[in-house]
């Protein structure tokens, strides 16, 4: 390339950018395709977040599958249990030593894809933990011990309630 073909070149590029500069040759289909590809970012970029929580909610639930089936303490038994699950009252037969433990919170009902199963307290709350939002669809029951304390202005403190009654 010679000098006079370098020079006019450069005259060329200088009076294409003034122009655009000056908006008399705007490329309008050229800003049209990048719009459209700003707006497709845009869209796949949100499509992405939503797929993200979607394998995060599986994996999710997958753990929580895998925490009620190694830590599951439900022993077969012909003792009834009743508990609610929303606004209804079920019902979960389950031995006496089960009974007991759910009794004083030391055992959680948890429900996995319609199959109720019993699990110690402290899975149960790490259960709780991993997914606060929703917990409530999962862990059914589980008795606060913290209500257990006995204040001592209770006049029926000396009178405890059995865990064998029924009603």
């Amino acid at each position: 390339m010679t000098d006079k073909q370098l020079k006019k070149a450069q005259k060329g590029m200088h009076r294409q950018e003034m122009r655009v500069k000056a908006g008399v040759e705007v490329d309008e289909t050229r800003v049209a395709a990048e719009a459209e590809i700003a707006q497709k970012q845009v869209r796949d970029r949100e499509r992405n977040e939503v797929l993200q929580q979607e394998v995060l909610a599986r994996e999710l639930r997958a753990q929580i599958k895998q925490l009620v089936a190694r830590n599951s303490q439900r022993e077969q038994g012909d003792v009834e249990y009743n508990f609610t699950e929303g606004k209804k009252v079920k019902k979960l037969y389950v031995s006496a030593k089960n009974k007991t433990q759910l009794n004083k919170g030391f055992l959680a009902i948890t429900k996995i894809d319609d199959h109720y199963d019993l699990v110690p307290e402290k899975v149960a709350q790490r259960i709780a933990d991993r997914i606060p939002d929703t917990k409530d669809q999962v862990i059914l029951y589980l008795h606060d011990r913290s209500k257990d304390v006995v204040d001592e202005d209770d006049p029926y403190k000396d009178f405890q309630i059995p865990d064998d009654l029924e009603w």
